[in-house]
């Protein structure tokens, strides 16, 4: 779901740090996550009908009450005076929104095993970014808008993205056979941790080759890679586990249909971007049917760790930083066999 992301800049929230506790017998660093569940607060039927529930709202969520509100919902910023309240108001009384939080709610009656594994990535960022903070997770429902938002210090995770590949709602709302399959909650914590990436650099994507937008989804997928360590490559790349297993074997064969077709260097995305488009194979000329999709972004996620193999020297805060994508390549002494 490359495409389901949305990004701000310019928010400040509050974080918490942890240390060490006691988990299934074995002792993991952690940095606790405790999940805000906007979602709960949004529809509280103890508080929903109160005249003052939305400024309430608005004064706990701050500013990404406001970006709900207007980013996630398209409500007018005129409305933004009151809370956004009469739009809001018909928005929490929707009968299908109701009962899409219900599903929701029957999905995820908790999110304590969420909480557990962001921690565990989280532990790692903190060791690996020490002059960071660890952002705030914030659930949400956007009505299968957005899976994913990012802010300077928040992530926000769309729930109704993760309902199941059986959810029934998902072929009915026309999203593809390829894309209904990672609708689940195995994808979920991959996906925030993809977000987090693409939230904190895309500012390097200021280069428009096909090189740079590679090597930035290579790094992102190696990103994703260190905070989860016990990850499967399908869950990182979205691929099955047979279109895993045919990214493996053909390596060479994708490298050398990128060199071949002078592709590296090329400067226009509307002829380049099927590389790194979902689908159900990489569709483009050449490149067979069976193919993995997007085998843009494992071509650049292998030269990136073949980069880190040759530099061992280099941590991941120096490698995310680094947007020199000729040197990284150069450096990377990619030769696939």
């Amino acid at each position: 779901m490359q495409n389901l992301v949305f990004h701000k800049k310019g928010f400040l929230f509050l974080f918490v740090l942890g240390t060490f506790v006691l988990l299934n017998g074995c002792e993991k660093e952690l940095a606790p996550v405790r999940l805000l569940r906007f979602e709960q607060d949004l529809f509280d039927t103890k508080t929903v009908s109160q005249p003052d529930h939305f400024y309430k709202l608005q004064k706990k969520y701050g500013y990404y009450y406001d970006s709900y509100c207007k980013d996630v919902l398209n409500i007018s910023e005129e409305e933004s005076a009151e809370a956004f309240q009469p739009s809001m108001s018909k928005f929490v009384s929707i009968p299908s929104i109701l009962q899409l939080k219900h599903e929701v709610d029957s999905v995820f009656p908790n999110t304590t095993q969420i909480e557990q594994e962001l921690s565990e990535a989280m532990a790692i960022y903190i060791k690996e970014f020490p002059d960071k903070k660890v952002p705030t997770f914030i659930t949400y429902l956007s009505e299968f808008t957005i899976a994913n938002t990012t802010y300077d210090s928040i992530i926000g995770i769309g729930l109704d993205f993760y309902l199941g590949s059986n959810y029934p709602l998902y072929p009915a709302l026309e999203f593809p056979e390829f894309m209904v399959a990672k609708l689940r909650r195995e994808y979920l914590i991959a996906n925030t941790i993809k977000a987090m990436a693409i939230g904190r650099y895309e500012q390097q994507l200021k280069d428009k080759r096909f090189l740079a937008m590679m090597l930035f989804e290579g790094k992102v997928r190696y990103f994703m890679k260190q905070l989860l360590p016990t990850t499967p490559d399908s869950l990182i790349f979205g691929y099955s586990a047979k279109q895993v297993q045919w990214a493996k074997e053909n390596e060479a064969m994708i490298w050398a249909h990128l060199v071949e077709n002078k592709l590296l260097f090329n400067a226009d995305p509307s002829t380049y971007m099927r590389y790194f488009n979902d689908g159900p194979f990489t569709i483009a000329s050449g490149v067979p049917q069976e193919s993995s999709p997007a085998i843009g972004i494992y071509a650049g996620y292998k030269i990136i760790e073949n980069y880190m193999k040759e530099n061992s020297s280099v941590s991941l805060k120096e490698l995310m930083g680094n947007g020199n994508w000729d040197e990284l390549l150069k450096e990377s002494k990619y030769k696939p066999k």
